[in-house]
């Protein structure tokens, strides 16, 4: 009962705070961890298709636009299609970063890299924010979702306590 309640002395058996069920230096990488890995590589799949699609298709009223200007002659909405452009070339070339980021760090995951942790949690806080701000102007459809979604839950995996034992004995602090 003694953790049902926030005291200043934790449980022993609580086990988010007790790190004999952590892995040893024998069982290799926690499956938290192996799982965070495998998670952000499906985002980056998620990404690289997003950002792919949105560079192939490019600005989808182009053939509306060429029948109205060869009925008057002059593009009435130029500036909308220049920002249109422009922020699907940000979340285009944005994503395709971002997915080798973070792909590049969840690799040293196995490895116990504690820098690797800090930088893949750099690169999901920007990607998570790129995603929802395309969803939010309506230049992503769900997909974006999906990719905030799983980045975030990958976060959460790898910042777990077993995955945290695994770090610190892997890469130990000075």
């Amino acid at each position: 009962m003694a953790g049902m309640f926030p005291t200043m002395v934790s449980d022993p058996n609580d086990p988010n705070r007790n790190h004999r069920f952590t892995a040893s230096g024998g069982e290799g990488c926690p499956r938290n961890l192996r799982v965070a890995f495998y998670l952000i590589c499906a985002a980056g799949v998620l990404m690289l298709l997003t950002a792919f699609t949105l560079l192939a298709n490019g600005y989808p009223g182009d053939a509306v636009i060429h029948e109205v200007s060869k009925l008057l002659g002059d593009v009435a909405d130029e500036p909308f299609r220049q920002r249109y452009m422009t922020n699907m070339r940000v979340t285009a070339w944005g994503s395709i970063i971002l997915t080798v980021w973070l792909v590049s760090a969840a690799a040293y995951f196995p490895k116990g890299s504690r820098t690797a942790r800090r930088w893949a949690g750099a690169g999901v806080a920007l990607a998570c924010f790129l995603h929802l701000a395309s969803f939010v102007v309506q230049m992503t459809a769900w997909v974006s979702m999906v990719v905030v979604v799983l980045l975030v839950v990958a976060m959460l995996l790898a910042f777990r306590p077993d995955s945290n034992a695994f770090v610190d004995e892997k890469s130990p602090r000075f």
